[in-house]
């Protein structure tokens, strides 16, 4: 038989010893189809026909490519997840959905620990960088207790979402239930509001005060507001190194002037984050997504030679990629939307590399890059197809947050707030000027690019809100900083007399009187204070006399001024009291949250703001609007209720009028309210 053998063909000898591969991609994308027709078997053909396909197919391509020493583990490997989906597809939906997640998780934890471990150089943290974190952790930290004590800011809405998941992993770890908040924030991964940015501030907080917002804020600034704007200033720095910046031998004072030149050329990411919001650290992750992409891009570029070192480099690579794209989408969902620029950037900078080299290209290095990205990709996000399979529609976010779109010259005003016209012209004739001087224009091509597209998409889905422009802060501040680096280099003190007059447009008062035109934004100043807090604590106190487990409090009412989620917030003003659990959040927006719910029959009190108070299109506010209108008349589910008599007077004219339940609601009337909904929505052609 070895004579035998040895006489075959040699392309049949590469597939008999490649068989082993072959045959696990055929078992993985079968077990991959399986389980997704188990976990939704009224989903369309397409998606578990679709998973299977790409499982399979990445697999044979691995299977193909890869030098014959690593197929052994690519063999192991994939029948340790062949064996984990068939015993998931074999558990009850709750049960699959926990085992799958937890493994998930496990899988992005162990592959980080892994590429860190096993790096040639593993990144190091020098005493001056050290110090430049310190003193940016330290200005951030004195920016936020004036923008937060002078502006008074009352936490709400997405502001005050994730302090409350911080506040609940505190209580969690402080109760050492450690299965509960280990299972909870592993399948956060399938909501719309992941744990991730709230887990080490939860932790940190169980080791303090779990209630405290110094704590919480300080947390959201020294593990994401300083480590963005650090970032921002390396990749500014790389991008000016590209147009001619020589190598500084003390590199920390470029790296300070882009640091200033980040927060003054875009204020409001940092202002978000010193009020409260984590999202700015996913800034983080779209710098090292960028990096990754051009040195992928660049190991892919290479003439032949030296496979032996360059293809293992290329596949980390293109790992180290995959689980970063992931930790985006996890970090926070709408970070997916710049994880798809930077794909598509990457691939149209490879496609003229490939035309170019024609048959030199490295194309089983990019086939194998592609395929065990995309492989990591399936692994780490198998919770989130398992669980939206059965609900895709559920998912369609360009219908379901089509109440968030604004008519265009209201968003262009808020542009003007959050951005400003002389900070985008800045940003704008930066880049030209980059682009002219630079020799290797990819990382700029890739930054620009990424953020176009991702601008793009989410402008698909709905209007941005001030925390959705971190997907181009990238576009918006590095030009300016790197250009700043540049004159740097050559004009100190001209640097530094243009960095000022940024901070002057930017953030002092003449920023507000520049804003009436558009030119420069407001966003990164304090706003004035509500004007009804004094009646604010008089409504938290009268609530609080009136709460009890058998009385509870209602609000109908979205926006700002006057919102049921704002009577659950008001003990922000008395925190020595802590968190209220008795009042029933009411839905807002139609078609996230559907028609007014049977939680209305736990109303003892419902509290509704007069004019009816709505903070997006009204057409799909109708959830709100029905309702408050019904108990503002005395009709419907109003005749069930009475004036008590009490108006609590808020800011720009509403009144929070309180109406008191004199017969219970049932089911019939929850019922008959759903339907007049329904023929509200109908109404309106929907």
């Amino acid at each position: 038989m070895s004579a035998l053998d040895g006489g075959a063909p040699a392309p049949l000898r590469r597939i008999d010893r490649r068989a082993p591969g072959y045959g696990a991609g055929l078992a993985l994308g079968a077990a991959a189809g399986f389980l997704i027709h188990v976990a939704a078997p009224d989903a369309p053909a397409v998606v578990s026909a679709g998973v299977a396909g790409l499982a399979g197919l990445a697999t044979l391509a691995l299977a193909f490519t890869l030098e014959e020493a690593a197929l052994p583990r690519l063999t192991q490997t994939v029948a340790a997840g062949v064996a984990l989906i068939v015993l998931g597809a074999l558990f009850e939906p709750d049960a699959r959905l926990k085992l799958m997640s937890l493994a998930s998780a496990a899988f992005g934890v162990g592959l980080a620990v892994w590429l860190a471990r096993t790096a040639r150089k593993p990144p190091g943290i020098s005493l001056g960088m050290a110090i430049l974190f310190a003193v940016a952790l330290a200005c951030l930290v004195a920016y936020a207790a004036y923008l937060v004590l002078a502006s008074r800011d009352l936490m709400i809405a997405d502001f005050m979402t994730y302090r409350g998941i911080a506040m609940m992993v505190a209580r969690l770890a402080d109760a050492g239930n450690w299965p509960l908040l280990t299972g909870a924030a592993a399948q956060s991964i399938t909501q719309d509001y992941s744990w991730a940015p709230a887990l080490v501030p939860g932790l940190l907080m169980a080791l303090t005060e779990p209630a405290s917002r110094a704590i919480y804020t300080f947390a959201i600034l020294a593990l994401y507001a300083a480590p963005a704007a650090l970032a921002l200033s390396i990749l500014a720095r790389d991008c000016a190194r590209r147009a001619g910046l020589r190598r500084d031998p003390q590199p920390v004072a470029v790296l300070a002037l882009g640091l200033a030149a980040v927060f003054a050329a875009y204020p409001a990411a940092f202002a978000v984050a010193a009020r409260g919001m984590p999202d700015v650290g996913g800034l983080v992750l779209v710098v090292c997504a960028l990096r990754l992409a051009e040195r992928l891009a660049r190991l892919l570029a290479l003439r032949e030679g030296h496979e032996a070192r360059v293809s293992p480099m290329t596949r980390r690579v293109a790992l180290a990629l995959a689980l970063t794209l992931y930790a985006m989408f996890a970090f926070r969902r709408w970070y997916a939307f710049a994880g798809v620029g930077i794909v598509v950037m990457l691939a149209l900078e490879l496609l003229p590399i490939a035309l170019r080299q024609g048959a030199r290209f490295r194309s089983s290095d990019a086939i194998a890059a592609a395929a065990l990205a995309a492989l990591t990709l399936l692994a780490l996000m198998s919770p989130v197809l398992i669980d939206w399979a059965p609900s895709l529609s559920a998912h369609d976010y360009a219908r379901t947050y089509g109440g968030y779109r604004k008519p265009p010259d209201v968003f262009l005003r808020e542009l003007g707030d959050w951005v400003g016209l002389v900070p985008a012209l800045a940003a704008l004739i930066g880049a030209a000027f980059l682009w002219a001087r630079s020799r290797d224009r990819r990382l700029m091509r890739l930054t620009l690019g990424s953020a176009g597209i991702a601008a793009a998409l989410i402008l698909r889905v709905q209007t941005p809100y001030i925390h959705h422009l971190d997907l181009i802060a990238p576009a918006i501040v590095v030009p300016t900083a790197a250009s700043l680096m540049l004159l740097f280099g050559r004009a100190p003190r001209a640097a530094l007399l243009g960095l000022g007059a940024f901070g002057l447009i930017t953030l002092s008062p003449l920023a507000a009187a520049l804003n009436a035109s558009g030119l420069a934004p407001i966003a990164g100043r304090p706003r004035a204070p509500r004007a009804d807090l004094d009646e604010l604590r008089r409504l938290k106190d009268w609530v609080d006399a009136r709460t009890q487990a058998h009385t509870k409090v209602c609000g109908l009412g979205s926006s700002y001024t006057f919102s049921g989620q704002l009577i659950g917030e008001l003990w922000q003003l008395r925190p020595e009291r802590g968190p209220s659990r008795l009042n029933v959040k009411m839905p807002d927006v139609d078609t996230v949250e559907g028609p007014p719910t049977a939680d209305l029959k736990n109303c003892a009190i419902i509290i509704v703001g007069d004019p009816v108070q709505t903070h997006l299109d009204p057409n799909y506010q109708q959830t709100v609007i029905v309702p408050s209108r019904e108990m503002l008349a005395g009709q419907g589910i109003g005749a069930k209720f009475r004036r008590t008599g009490e108006v609590f007077h808020m800011e720009k004219g509403v009144s929070a009028v309180v109406f008191e339940r004199v017969s219970p609601l049932d089911d019939s009337d929850i019922a008959a309210l759903q339907a007049r909904w329904r023929a509200a929505r109908a109404a309106l052609g929907f």
